[in-house]
């Protein structure tokens, strides 16, 4: 079926425009859609005027968009992100995810499929992001992938976790010069404490080597 387009439906068509699609396109999306209308000769009589407003309404968006690209230049794109200890992300930074944080920055609604990211995002950093707002415009957007408050809190008490397990360690791997000294006083303590009865056997002994009686005695009771 012929139809007129009334609005731009990218990348199909734009305002103005009069094609050929499948019937159920027509029929079922783009004409209840307010989108586009049969192409009758009544209709038809309309579209060089539409095409002209389409082409002004072109323009004055263009402008609007090149004003918003401009403010951006030098505004960072903060993302805030999970991630774990090392700075990898739970997941990927999406264009969706940029679409919705240059929503809140603009007031303006976002078409996530004009963000174009390279390569994945996976961790923290800086990154340039393409970007396309509408035709003719387009930009590179700077956007910073950070940790959320949840994570860096969460990644800090691991860290002081990790700190006291490695202290605890050590201090069994390689004692301190206190832990040696109190293991030697002990000793020192241990031996101190069987001295005593050395002493009263070599003392025991000394007194029958010394006494010239006891071996008297010892033959006379025999």
């Amino acid at each position: 079926m012929k139809v007129l387009f009334l609005q731009d439906v990218r990348p199909t068509a734009r305002a103005g425009d009069v094609k050929e699609v499948k019937d159920g396109f027509g029929r079922n999306y783009l004409i209840p859609q307010g989108y586009a209308v049969i192409a009758t000769e009544h209709e038809l009589r309309r579209a060089a005027g539409l095409r002209q407003q389409a082409e002004d309404r072109r323009l004055l968006e263009a402008k609007e968009w090149q004003e918003v690209a401009d403010g951006l230049k030098e505004q960072k794109i903060r993302i805030e992100v999970r991630t774990g200890p090392t700075g990898r992300l739970y997941g990927s930074v999406t264009n969706t995810m940029i679409a919705e944080k240059l929503g809140e920055m603009t007031n303006r609604e976002i078409d996530r499929k004009g963000i174009q990211i390279p390569a994945p995002i996976r961790a923290i950093g800086d990154y340039k992001i393409p970007a396309r707002f509408v035709d003719g415009v387009s930009t590179t957007l700077l956007v910073e992938v950070i940790a959320d408050e949840a994570s860096i809190e969460l990644n800090k008490q691991m860290e002081e976790a990790t700190a006291l397990l490695t202290e605890e360690e050590t201090n069994v791997l390689d004692p301190s010069f206190e832990d040696v000294l109190a293991a030697a006083e002990a000793k020192i303590d241990e031996e101190a404490s069987e001295s005593p009865e050395q002493s009263d056997e070599v003392d025991d002994e000394s007194e029958s080597e010394d006494d010239p009686t006891a071996d008297s005695n010892e033959k006379s009771e025999k």
